[in-house]
Order: C-alpha cells, then structure tokens, then sequence
C-alpha cells in the first residue's frame, strides 16, 4: 500500500514537471483595452470604439482560459490513467507474489 501511495506522490510531482512552470507557458496575447480620458469619453464614436475593444479583449481572454482549463484536463486525465495502470500492475504483481 505504501508503494502505491509513494507512486502517486511521484506521478503527480511528475505531471507538474511536465506541465511546465508557469514562465513556460504561453501567455495570452490579448490586447488590453485602453481607457479613453475623459474628455474623449462623451464622444459617441470613441465610446463605441472602446466597448468594441473590451468585447474583442474578452473574447480572446475567454478563449486563452478555455485552452489552459482544457491542457489541464488532459493533463490530469494522463496522470489519472499512470496511476491507474501503476496500482493495476504493483498490485497484479504483489498477488502473482504471494503464490511463490
């Protein structure tokens, strides 16, 4: 049992590794919007410009979570299915033991 838990500890460490730290990965590449000063914010074209601006900004910021929750994911599924086929093989390997 403790072998199991140990190989757990060090798949997890592991899928960490590979994950990258955070410098390593891509960070987004959105546009911040700019805030108008405030004598430009009466202006109605200005105004337009800028809500356009933050809906293109949102949308790209939305689009770069998505794809960081969804590596995630496969990530973690990766380490859930070496953990799997780690307990599965220690523990049909501990019972071909016991017959010796």
């Amino acid at each position: 049992m403790k072998r199991i838990l140990i190989a757990a500890a060090v798949l997890g460490a592991a899928s960490v590794h590979a994950q990258g730290t955070p410098s390593d990965l891509p960070k987004p590449k959105c546009e911040k919007p700019q805030m108008p000063g405030e004598m430009m914010r009466s202006e109605p074209s200005v105004t337009k410009r800028f809500n356009q601006d933050v809906d293109r900004w949102e949308k790209c910021m939305k689009a770069y979570i998505d794809e960081r929750q969804a590596a995630m994911k496969a990530n973690e599924e990766a380490a859930n299915a070496a953990i799997k086929d780690y307990n599965d093989t220690i523990k049909a390997l501990n019972e071909a033991g016991k017959g010796r």
